[in-house]
């Protein structure tokens, strides 16, 4: 069969609309990918910002626990432990606004939606620095170093939680990323939480409402596996 002229030219035609076509749709998609990475960037700067406050002001606290009766004494030092944990407070409220609790659905449904669910490792590592501080011994004489290694720890969690949120070789959405974490990352956090939270138990008797203990650790586990699945 022969094809004539106008036969060639509808499927030049074609060929060159299948072309545009697919130029198009690439352009589009490098468009939406730009805008997503625009957008992930724009995320990750306001975590960012809000984890330089952070990781500054539970540094802050552990250098008032060495600072006990050496940099700091009386009523100076017990109102920076004050400011201090006010601080920290008010940082741990703020890091609600990136990092929700987890499963509110099936726990605390008695309180303020913010607030409803468990917390995140990486709120738990401000919370317990501001629980620790506040509850800091400033009359006594002497550094306190056991509660500068626990907000040390403390410090530790909330960096390496924070890194694995704004990990820039990471993909998919940020809160999703905050459940993952890298996956060349072993630890488990909850562990991490847990021990830190059982430390102020130990401490403090009653402070926990929940002993986090190997059970706690493998539900929250659980449930972090849920929620990427």
């Amino acid at each position: 069969m022969s094809w004539g002229v106008n036969e060639w030219v509808a499927v030049l035609s074609a060929a060159v609309a299948v072309v545009s076509f697919g130029l198009n749709w690439l352009v589009v998609r490098r468009q939406t990918e730009l805008q997503y990475e625009t957008l992930r960037a724009e995320m990750d700067a306001e975590v960012i910002a809000w984890a330089h406050e952070a990781i500054d002001s539970v540094s802050q606290a552990a250098s008032l626990a060495r600072g006990r009766g050496v940099a700091y004494t009386g009523d100076e030092l017990r109102r920076l432990a004050h400011e201090a944990c006010q601080r920290l407070s008010s940082i741990a409220d703020r890091g609600r606004l990136f990092f929700p609790n987890e499963s509110p659905e099936t726990h605390g449904r008695d309180k303020e939606a913010a607030f409803q669910g468990y917390r995140p490792p990486i709120l738990d590592a401000v919370v317990f620095a501001s629980s620790r501080i506040g509850r800091f011994d400033v009359s006594a004489a002497e550094p306190d170093t056991e509660a500068a290694e626990f907000l040390t720890k403390c410090r530790r969690l909330l960096v390496s939680e924070a890194q694995n949120a704004i990990d820039p070789r990471r993909r998919g959405q940020m809160l999703r990323r905050l459940a993952v974490g890298r996956m060349d990352d072993k630890t488990s956090a909850y562990a991490l939480s847990a021990e830190l939270g059982e430390a102020l138990e130990g401490l403090y008797p009653g402070y926990l409402l929940e002993r986090r203990d190997a059970a706690w650790i493998a539900n929250r586990e659980m449930i972090a596996r849920q929620r990427r699945t």
